[in-house]
């Protein structure tokens, strides 16, 4: 996909200092009506996905003042898996 969703002309920045590194973008085209589409479905299948999550009947069970702690175990759960894996 484009770098920018609408039609916007490349750029390249100045030399970073203590390096020859110059970032830069070529022209972006913009996204076409059917990328526009499908990043609109995606958004409304993560906002539906994230209201799946978070009232989900679990959080009920899990004490007030550590809803916050146990989220962010759940986040991080698949860092312990590729520990073990390793």
């Amino acid at each position: 996909m484009p770098w920018s969703a609408g039609p916007l002309p490349g750029w390249e920045a100045e030399k970073q200092l203590h390096s020859g590194f110059r970032s830069s973008k070529p022209d972006s085209p913009g996204y076409t009506e059917e990328q526009h589409a499908e990043v609109a479905r995606f958004r409304a299948e993560l906002l539906q996905l994230s209201i799946t999550v978070s009232t989900h009947p679990f959080w009920e069970q899990v004490e007030q003042g550590q809803v916050v702690d146990v989220r962010m175990r759940l986040k991080h759960q698949h860092e312990a898996h590729d520990t073990e894996a390793a």
